[in-house]
């Protein structure tokens, strides 16, 4: 099923290409500033509506689900729950906090660090 953990450095150059994105992180937090492309739902309502969003994603065998939050650690406890159910699951390593590509705010990109 591939690696549960992915670090940003593998994100950034391109060996990990997810077909979705998931931010687990309250709405304000999101707006501020998270990965280009990534679609916020909240660790607090991931259960209950997670399954809508990875049947508009058409799922393929290849590409995975990467889960972000402030540090890693409820977005490794949503991988793993969904890995259970099947789902090519994986999340970033250290979270935003470990992050320093581009980041998208409002719709516009800003440059990061790496």
């Amino acid at each position: 099923m591939g690696p549960l953990v992915v670090h940003a450095w593998q994100v950034q150059c391109g060996e990990v290409e997810p077909i979705l994105v998931l931010d687990l992180r309250q709405p304000d937090r999101f707006a501020r500033g998270h990965l280009p492309g990534a679609r916020n739902l909240p660790y607090e309502r991931f259960q209950a509506e997670v399954e809508g969003l990875l049947e508009a994603a058409a799922l393929d065998g290849d590409r995975v689900v990467l889960l972000v939050d402030p540090a890693g650690a409820r977005a490794a406890e949503m991988a793993t729950w969904l890995r259970r159910r099947g789902v090519r699951a994986c999340f970033l390593a250290g979270g935003m906090a470990a992050w320093t590509g581009d980041l998208e705010r409002g719709g516009d990109l800003e440059r990061g660090e790496g």
